[in-house]
């Protein structure tokens, strides 16, 4: 794989085999990637009924999302322009981007912190491949790595995704899988589903 220059990222973005939108400043685009902004909405993880995450909870006889809710908690907060969301240290939030992206069949995004930001403490992603296909926002796992809280604000590009060519035929149709992850098309962040195509492995859930 070879990462994309500007005047190729420039050039996918032309032709709409990429998107990123909106880019709200030029200089968003860099030497090999494009700056992500904070997005309107902020998912903390918060205790709910259970003192610890475990796999073995998430069983799909009751279905994940009624589980999710049930035991683990993310409150949901919109951040008004211009007014800050204070992230604690040991914190952990989860944030969509301002931009909306599609990439192609041919293409891998790569997701990291800006290094102005990681600077301060904060890190964005620890999950940071975008698949090939994908289309939505891109969910920022936010955490506060320093020993100070850190405010930040709507519409800051506090990330930035390089795009990775997979060398592949790009007009060939049978190369162009459609991304089926269980993010996709996502409007705001969610949290996952922990044990999809994994349940043979874990003990029985206790009654």
């Amino acid at each position: 794989m070879s990462v994309l220059s500007r005047a190729a990222i420039l050039e996918a973005l032309k032709d709409e085999d990429l998107v990123v939108s909106p880019i709200l400043n030029k200089e968003q685009i860099g030497m090999t990637s494009i700056d992500l902004r904070m997005g309107t909405v902020v998912m903390m993880a918060r205790a709910g009924a259970q003192s610890h995450v475990d796999p073995v909870m998430y069983d799909d006889s009751e279905g994940h999302d009624a589980l999710k809710e049930k035991y683990q908690k993310h409150e949901r907060f919109e951040i008004p322009f211009r007014h800050p969301f204070l992230l604690h240290p040991g914190a952990l939030a989860l944030v969509p981007t301002l931009e909306w992206v599609v990439l192609p069949h041919y293409l891998q995004g790569v997701v990291t912190a800006r290094s102005s930001w990681a600077r301060e403490g904060l890190n964005i992603a620890t999950a940071n491949f975008v698949n090939p296909g994908y289309k939505g926002i891109i969910t920022l796992e936010l955490a506060n790595l320093g020993e100070i809280p850190i405010r930040l604000y709507l519409g800051l590009r506090i990330a930035q995704i390089a795009f990775y060519d997979l060398n592949i035929d790009r007009k060939d149709e049978t190369k162009k899988e459609v991304y089926k992850g269980q993010f996709k098309m996502n409007f705001e962040p969610k949290a996952g589903d922990l044990t999809k195509f994994d349940h043979a492995f874990l003990p029985p859930k206790k009654p």
